[in-house]
């Protein structure tokens, strides 16, 4: 069977389904339109110029079926309103939005030099993790302002993330609004493959739900492919219901684990084990790749004063303020006082006999990750050389719970804690990270929220 054309002709018009049809017509006494840019489902895109400003702008007008539904083009037109609102350097800019001549319409900033991120996996096949992250850091920075107006965009995809010479640009809000969306029928709007479960089902979206589709973005970027393959929404529905997709380690190279535990929980069919907010996302991000590269600013927007912010730098972390006590911990790596060693040689001595004799369970936080870390026995296994011990995974434990597990490891650790609201209380992050095989009285260093008082 033949899908009809994506502009709604149903091959009425050979000239209407290329879009050549409106090549020259002036909508709204303003925007001429120059040249067919590109066809969608929803919309087809031109070069236009507007005429007033003298400047090249790119014009969003609504095909059939949507164009006749009054319901779907006044949201069109209302959040192109909002979005035109939005002025970040991460979202596309909107000038204008109208109906003229039956036709309804949006002005958009013209990307020169710009293509999607699709057609750059399309021919690149995947992207280095620092470049692939880069983009969705910057693509999370201008989601945190969509969200913070109440807006969900709910089509992140990589074909509406451009990359070009500038920053990279999130375009195609003629669909974003609150939480709820869905079309006249029901059906949740959106990519298939990046559609989070709750946008399959049609069930109410928030913020967790793009953060899903960026997952989906991400994975994509670092593998070549998508991470919940299928032909329609219910094989899409059932893979997600099935388990999490490969990590993208074991697809592409140059993949760290912390790279895939951020993605994989970007991916959580349960979005409430998701990140909270974009810019936490971001954060984390920031974190799994902060050892090896200077990853590129991203546009941040604190409009509190409370919360401690945390920055590490690739050489390691560097002075630290907000410990408990008012005291600012030196720059790791500096030589320590003789009387801290003594009291390290003294706790590992104390470790030892803990080991030796604890038991084999650890406290655990109800709904957290299942914990890929030995426990306190295993730091002592035979299978690992004499004086050598495994990191443990402490991430979504309390600070009570990872003080112990700690202590259990034979490391030398210290908890760092950021006042955040909004942040569930815990450790949201460590390093070394869990699992690598390190020397007996190594720094471990585990980073805490905790709410403002």
């Amino acid at each position: 069977m033949t899908s009809p054309p994506p502009d709604g002709t149903d091959g009425r018009s050979s000239a209407a389904a290329e879009g050549t049809d409106l090549i020259g017509r002036v909508l709204g006494e303003r925007y001429r339109i120059d040249a067919l840019i590109a066809r969608g489902g929803m919309a087809r895109v031109f070069r236009a110029r507007d005429l007033r400003l003298d400047r090249d702008v790119a014009l969003k007008i609504l095909s059939n079926p949507y164009a006749e539904s009054a319901d779907f083009t006044r949201r069109f037109l209302g959040e192109a309103r909002t979005a035109a609102s939005l002025s970040h350097p991460n979202l596309v800019h909107v000038y204008d939005s109208g109906a003229s001549d039956g036709l309804h319409y949006m002005v958009m900033e013209l990307l020169v030099g710009y293509r999607s991120l699709q057609a750059g996996i399309a021919e690149r096949g995947t992207l280095p993790a620092a470049e692939a992250v880069g983009v969705a850091r910057e693509v999370l920075a201008g989601l945190d302002m969509v969200h913070e107006h109440g807006l969900v965009h709910a089509d992140v995809k990589a074909a509406n993330v451009m990359v070009g010479p500038g920053p990279s640009k999130l375009i195609d809000f003629g669909i974003a609004r609150g939480p709820r969306v869905v079309t006249d029928d029901g059906t949740s709007l959106g990519s298939l493959h990046a559609m989070s479960p709750e946008q399959l089902r049609g069930d109410d979206l928030g913020p967790e739900s793009d953060l899903f589709a960026v997952g989906a973005v991400l994975y994509q970027a670092l593998t070549g492919t998508v991470p919940y393959p299928g032909d329609d929404p219910n094989e899409v529905a059932g893979r997600q219901d099935a388990g999490a997709p490969p990590p993208p380690s074991s697809i592409a190279r140059g993949v760290s684990d912390r790279l895939d535990q951020v993605v994989l929980q970007a991916l959580n069919p349960e979005r409430a084990l998701r990140f909270n907010t974009a810019a936490a996302m971001s954060h984390a991000l920031e974190i799994a790749l902060a050892d090896a590269v200077d990853l590129p600013p991203v546009v941040r927007r604190d409009e509190t004063t409370r919360v401690v912010r945390v920055r590490r730098q690739p050489a390691r972390l560097r002075a630290w303020r907000g410990q408990p006590g008012g005291q600012e911990s030196g720059r790791p790596g500096r030589r320590a006082a003789p009387w801290l060693a003594l009291a390290v040689l003294a706790a590992i001595v104390v470790t030892v006999a803990f080991v030796v004799n604890a038991g084999d369970a650890l406290p655990s936080v109800p709904g957290s990750r299942p914990s890929a870390s030995p426990t306190p026995s295993a730091a002592a296994t035979p299978s690992l050389a004499p004086g050598k011990v495994r990191v443990p995974d402490t991430i979504g434990m309390s600070e009570q719970q990872a003080e112990a597990a700690a202590r259990a490891s034979g490391l030398r650790w210290e908890i760092r804690w950021e006042e955040a609201a909004g942040q569930t209380p815990g450790i949201y992050d460590q390093e070394p990270e869990a699992g690598r095989v390190v020397d007996r009285g190594s720094r471990f260093t585990m980073y805490a929220y905790r709410q403002p008082d």
